[in-house]
């Protein structure tokens, strides 16, 4: 091993030194030049917030509030957005009547040491009121609404506009009429159908639709102005009437969400309607579901071009076809592997106006909305709907107890009862009528879908006592029970 002399070990210590220098010397460069731009990086968030800030405070937040003549309306005027040093607000509310009027409502000072409210309008000093709330909001209220008050309402907070909201009192129109001439129609006929609403407040939108189209560009529309400022309303078409076709005239206040619908049919086609919109079955029975379709003087035309179907609806909204008639034949082909063999439907019925559908076996996954539809050439004429509900009767309850050895008048009672769909509603009856149930602790399980009952009960018993435990099914209108009566032995 070479030996180094005093100079050459003092010439390797200088370079080591020299080379850690170096390494310091970029960990302290590198250090300040990150925090100089961590600092620059803050700087130029806060320069942003506080842009983003002064936005708040000077931007205007317009929107547009509908109210129902004798309502309250409501508005809120931010304050949390403002700085002020002083710690003092002034805050103006203002509004614009019929259009350009400006009118100063009311003026609500604010300092750390005092409050004061001017209510400056005449015409609204004995209905509104205004509070101030957590620091956050002025919060005016106007109460009853009055359809002269409607207009744009301004917050200024400290001379700074902070928002703007466009009020619309509104007056609902009450009633629809929709009728036509002549009466007597056939097809082809040229019909005058009139639509008409009075005494409502703003003018409303006015749409016609007949056949799924949107007719609305054919109709003529004219909004008279009444003496008490609402408008009533006339809108009529002039049509060639078709067989089966619904002219449906409808009126809409968009700004509180009011809608009125009525139509007419001037020449009835083919309707269709379910008379019961719920129905029940019995799981493992069979059901009928009822269906009317009108076919005018039962057409044989009309009737060669139709096409009938019963369709599934499930929770998704997709369909599956339960049965079906095409052309006066029967097409099955697309339809649910669940239902075959066990749906059936006969033409005759159809002709006769009653295409009642017969589901055998049914089961609680053949749950959900059925829908009878008439369709010609893939177009769906009239339908209507129906939900079936299947139902299982609970068994019979059974009731068990047991005694305690030590006090044989202490006595556990266990009521059962299984099988049943939907989850049904077991109740303790004591021998005076008094329930009970709430003393007891009842175990639900769910076995293949159906439910299982075991309610267990803690009584003390005399001679003659009765007790009753009863099963109820939500879909059934039978309750089974069971009863036991203890006696001296």
């Amino acid at each position: 091993m070479r030996a180094f002399s005093r100079g050459e070990w003092w010439n390797i210590w200088e370079g080591k030194i020299k080379v850690v220098d170096r390494i310091v010397e970029a960990i302290t460069i590198n250090r300040i030049m990150r925090l100089l731009l961590i600092f620059y990086l803050l700087l130029q968030f806060q320069n942003t917030r506080m842009e983003t800030l002064k936005d708040l405070i000077i931007v205007r937040h317009e929107s547009v509030v509908g109210v129902k003549e004798g309502h309250r309306f409501t508005a809120f005027c931010r304050l949390s957005n403002i700085v002020s040093e002083s710690g003092t607000f002034d805050i103006e509310w203002e509004r614009t009547t019929n259009g350009h009027t400006l009118e100063r409502v009311l003026h609500h000072s604010l300092t750390p040491n005092e409050e004061v409210v001017q209510y400056l309008s005449e015409k609204v000093k004995t209905r509104v009121r205004e509070s101030y709330l957590n620091a956050s909001f002025s919060i005016l209220r106007l109460n009853p609404t009055l359809l002269e008050d409607s207009g744009k309402y301004f917050c200024s907070v400290n001379g700074l506009k902070s928002l703007t909201i466009t009020l619309v009192v509104c007056v609902p129109f009450k009633d629809i009429f929709v009728d036509y001439e002549p009466k007597e129609v056939v097809e082809g006929s040229r019909v005058s159908i009139n639509c008409a609403a009075k005494k409502g407040f703003p003018e409303p939108l006015v749409q016609w639709i007949a056949a799924d189209d949107d007719i609305t560009k054919e109709a003529i529309t004219v909004m008279e102005k009444l003496p008490d400022k609402t408008f009533g309303i006339k809108s009529s078409l002039v049509v060639n009437v078709k067989k089966g076709v619904k002219y449906i005239c409808s009126i809409w206040n968009k700004y509180i969400e009011n809608l009125l619908v009525d139509w007419v049919l001037p020449l009835p086609g083919v309707t269709v309607a379910t008379p019961y919109k719920n129905m029940v079955g019995l799981a493992g029975s069979s059901v009928e579901l009822i269906c009317d379709v009108s076919i005018p003087e039962n057409d044989p035309v009309t009737i060669a071009n139709l096409g009938f179907y019963w369709v599934k609806k499930n929770s998704n909204s997709k369909e599956h076809l339960v049965y079906a008639f095409i052309n006066e034949e029967e097409d099955l082909a697309s339809q649910d592997p669940r239902f075959v063999d066990r749906a059936f439907l006969y033409w005759e019925d159809f002709l006769n106006g009653s295409p009642d559908l017969k589901i055998k076996d049914v089961t609680i996954e053949d749950m959900g909305e059925y829908i009878c539809r008439v369709k010609r050439n893939d177009k769906i004429i009239d339908e209507d709907l129906l939900e079936l509900r299947v139902a299982a009767p609970y068994s019979e309850p059974i009731i068990t107890y047991g005694q305690h050895s030590s006090n044989f008048r202490n006595v556990f009672l266990i009521c059962t009862t299984k099988g049943g769909f939907p989850l049904g509603n077991i109740s303790w009856l004591a021998d005076n009528g008094k329930d009970i149930t709430s003393r007891a602790k009842t175990v639900i399980k769910l076995s293949d879908r159906y439910f299982d009952f075991r309610s267990g009960l803690h009584v003390s018993v005399a001679e003659g006592t009765r007790f009753t435990c009863a099963i109820s099914n939500p879909w059934l209108p039978d309750k089974s029970s069971s009863t036991v009566t203890f006696i001296n032995e």
